[in-house]
C-alpha cells in the first residue's frame, strides 16, 4: 500500500464534505487514526512467527529420527506462511477510493474474509496434518496395530471422531487467540465506522 495510514486519513476526511471541520478535528483526537497500521503490524509479526515454528518442531522431530514428519512439517507451515501472506497482501492494498469511511468498510469485510478463511483452515487443515502425521509417528507400534485389528468400521468411526475433536480444538485455539491478539483492534475498528456513520446522519 503506498499511502501512509496517515495520509490515508487526512485525504479521506478532506474528501468527506458530509463531516464537519469541528466533528472531524473531534473525531480524530478521540480515535486512533493508527488502527489498521496495528493490525497490519500485528498480523505481519503474526505470520513471519510461523517460520521460527517450522525450524523448531523440524528440528526437534529430527532429532527424535522423523525426517518424514520434520520435512511434512515444514513443507506445511511454510504454505500456510505463504498463504497468511498472501492474504495479508490483498488487505494491505486496499485503495482509499472515496474517502475514509469506505476505506474502513473494505478494511473491515477483508479482515472479516481472512478471518474466515482462517478458521476454515484451522478447522479442516489441523485434522488433515495431525491424523497423517500420527500415522507416520505411530507406524508398527502397538497402538497402530491395535487400530489395524479393529473392525474397518469401528476404525473409521475413531478416525473420524479424532477429526472432529482435533477440528474442535484447533477452532476454538484459533477463536481464543484471535480475541486475544486482535479483539481490541477490531472493536476499535468496528467503534470508529459506528462513530463516522453518526457524524455523517448530522
Amino acid at each position: 500500500m503506498e499511502k501512509s495510514i496517515e495520509n490515508i486519513w487526512k485525504e479521506g476526511f478532506e474528501a468527506e464534505t458530509k463531516l464537519s471541520a469541528p466533528a472531524i478535528a473531534n473525531f480524530y483526537d478521540k480515535k486512533s487514526k493508527l488502527i489498521t497500521q496495528k493490525i497490519n503490524k500485528r498480523t505481519k509479526k503474526d505470520n513471519l512467527s510461523l517460520l521460527p515454528v517450522a525450524l523448531i518442531i523440524s528440528a526437534i522431530l529430527v532429532f527424535m529420527g522423523e525426517f518424514f514428519l520434520a520435512i511434512y512439517n515444514a513443507v506445511l507451515i511454510v504454505a500456510l506462511f505463504f498463504a497468511n501472506k498472501k492474504m495479508l497482501r490483498d488487505l494491505n492494498s486496499i485503495n482509499i477510493q472515496d474517502n475514509t469511511y469506505y476505506y474502513l468498510l473494505n478494511y473491515k469485510k477483508q479482515v472479516k474474509k481472512i478471518i474466515k478463511s482462517s478458521t476454515l483452515i484451522a478447522g479442516l487443515g489441523f485434522p488433515m496434518v495431525i491424523i497423517p502425521a500420527y500415522w507416520v509417528f505411530f507406524q508398527d507400534t502397538k497402538v497402530m496395530i491395535k487400530l489395524q485389528e479393529m473392525d474397518s468400521i469401528l476404525a473409521m468411526m475413531l478416525v473420524a471422531g479424532l477429526a472432529l475433536f482435533f477440528s474442535i480444538v484447533a477452532i476454538s485455539g484459533y477463536k481464543l487467540s484471535n480475541k486475544m491478539m486482535y479483539g481490541n483492534l477490531l472493536e476499535r475498528l468496528e467503534s470508529t465506522i459506528e462513530d463516522m456513520e453518526e457524524l455523517m446522519k448530522d
